[in-house]
């Protein structure tokens, strides 16, 4: 049996807040319930212990496209990616004390790279993804060995809009542009060896 792995409690109660303002709280619940997930309707502890298992974020990404279809399911789960940042991923750690004083002084590609490869170790030390930041010419590839977003789901087509919300705003937050463009361009779910993000910034 392959044991479950889990991250903290803190991004999974990061996820469910996010879930809850992008859906509302009859939405909100509703998925959960099409999850087979009521419980969470009772956030985890705002903590760093390893208690959220990570299993349970594809249910809620498929109950999202079974409950809504495919494309609003999709639209959904990467506004509550973008929701995801703002609730807490900001305020995480190294994040919170990189952009103030040095982001101002440099260009956007290179505060790009700094935001998301700061966001990359923050998962890499709690989440055990084996995220890399790859820079190709004028945009970045994030590369995913372990995705939580899909394990275990089958799809025909790209699937971690969760993920891709999440990076968009990211590097939103560390530019200001408004035309950063996120493209999940290799998918574990849709027959990919791992998970790959392109990113432009963009005009």
């Amino acid at each position: 049996m392959i044991e479950e792995t889990h991250i903290p409690n803190r991004f999974g109660r990061f996820l469910l807040m996010a879930l809850e303002q992008s859906l509302g709280t009859p939405g909100f619940q509703a998925v959960l319930g099409r999850a087979g997930l009521r419980h969470l309707a009772v956030y985890p502890a705002d903590n760093l212990e390893r208690g959220f298992p990570v299993g349970l974020v594809p249910r809620l990404m498929a109950a999202l496209e079974e409950m809504y279809g495919v494309g609003k399911g999709r639209e959904l789960a990467f506004q509550t990616g973008r929701a995801c940042f703002h609730l807490g991923i900001s305020d995480f750690g190294i994040l919170a004390d990189t952009a103030e004083w040095l982001f101002p002084l440099l260009p956007s590609l290179t505060r790009a790279r700094i935001g998301l490869e700061t966001l990359a170790e923050v998962f890499n030390r709690f989440a055990d993804g084996n995220i890399q930041v790859q820079k190709q010419g004028d945009h970045f590839l994030w590369v995913v060995e372990h995705c939580g977003v899909c394990q275990g789901r089958t799809s025909s087509s790209p699937c971690c809009h969760l993920l891709t919300g999440l990076l968009q705003e990211t590097v939103h937050w560390a530019t200001g542009r408004d035309s950063v463009k996120v493209t999940e361009v290799v998918c574990a779910a849709a027959g990919g060896p791992h998970c790959a993000m392109e990113i432009e910034l963009g005009g």
